[in-house]
């Protein structure tokens, strides 16, 4: 563990699991109250600007928290894809993104498949003279 700069506010501080200085730690878990407090009252879905407006925690923020699973709940939470930008409601990318992503993966590797040599065994071991004594 070594010194490291705070990735919100900038300060100086031992680095930690949570990588975020004890100040900053501090503000995100009430903000993280906040945030729940709001999302069992709406009971409904809610936009990622829905909560910015109503508790006025920062879009990073939230966006951090729902990744992070620390605001995982029975509500629908609307984010965006982290490929095409589409409102999703749990994981990172939308499925379209993940089918496209699934069916590259597959592509890369019929490629690497086809194009391996075959290899065929065309020589011949001689032992004769190996275990000979002279």
């Amino acid at each position: 563990m070594g010194l490291k700069n705070c990735p919100q506010c900038g300060k100086l501080f031992l680095d930690n699991p949570v990588g975020l200085c004890p100040e900053c730690v501090a503000q995100e878990e009430r903000d993280e109250a906040r945030v729940g407090e709001y999302l069992r009252e709406v009971k409904t879905k809610a936009s990622i600007d829905e909560i910015h407006e109503a508790t006025g925690v920062k879009h990073k923020v939230i966006l951090r928290m729902i990744r992070s699973g620390r605001v995982v709940s029975d509500f629908a939470i609307e984010y965006p894809c982290e490929s095409c930008g589409a409102p999703i409601s749990e994981g990172r990318v939308c499925q379209n993104c993940s089918k496209n992503i699934l069916d590259q993966l597959k592509t890369e590797d019929w490629k690497k498949t086809d194009n391996e040599p075959v290899k065929k065994y065309t020589g011949s071991v001689y032992t004769k003279n190996l275990f000979r004594k002279n």
